[in-house]
């Protein structure tokens, strides 16, 4: 047998008047304070370049993708909405993807295949925007996917900071600012200088 007492309720406890005057003095706090809900679509998004979208695959100059076909993205995909097959060509990279597909039905948009890629092939754009007429619409391949990495810049810059992206020259490595996988500070190669993370926050990245 389990025994409850019961607490008597007081007289503002039963009628609620405490909670709703605490309810309606937030109310009349927050009536003429600036409104922060944006006018959507008539009022556009204009993403930071932390904001990751969609993930797109990067074109050079060229034309022809960043990617070589690793795989890595393809694996490390929580949902699995990414599915490369890959081939031989005569450029120098030896391997590209033959196809590339991504279905953003199942993308969680988790930016983990922009992490993992060696290449900067794959990076999160800032388009947040999705309609399709079917479900088969939105798994766009490889033709779909390419974008020129003039159009993605600004998330390059993001990500090379944040993931602290850059070569080091050997002869320098010891004075290196961040040797990849072991951290530091100081410049990288050319005078490339690499900040902590503190400063990359500071620099509002």
């Amino acid at each position: 047998m389990v025994l409850v007492k019961q607490r008597t309720l007081s007289f503002g406890e039963r009628y609620y008047f405490k909670t709703i005057v605490v309810g309606l003095i937030y109310t009349f706090k927050n009536l003429f304070r600036k409104k922060v809900t944006r006018s959507y679509p008539e009022e556009r998004l204009d993403p930071s370049p932390s904001f990751g979208g969609v993930p797109v695959l990067v074109a050079n100059e060229d034309g022809h993708p960043r990617c070589v076909a690793c795989g890595l993205c393809e694996f490390v995909c929580p949902p699995r909405a990414i599915e490369i097959t890959g081939t031989e060509t005569e450029r120098a990279i030896e391997r590209v993807p033959k196809t590339f597909t991504i279905d953003y039905l199942r993308c969680i948009e988790c930016s983990y295949c922009e992490e993992v890629c060696p290449e900067e092939a794959i990076v999160m754009s800032q388009q947040y925007e999705l309609v399709g007429s079917s479900r088969g619409s939105l798994k766009l391949g490889l033709d779909e996917l390419l974008t020129p990495a003039s159009e993605l810049s600004t998330r390059l810059e993001y990500i090379r900071k944040t993931y602290h992206r850059f070569q080091v020259a050997p002869a320098t490595e010891a004075n290196a600012s961040c040797v990849p996988g072991v951290g530091g500070t100081g410049s990288g190669v050319a005078g490339t200088a690499v900040s902590s993370a503190k400063r990359r926050y500071e620099d509002n990245y």
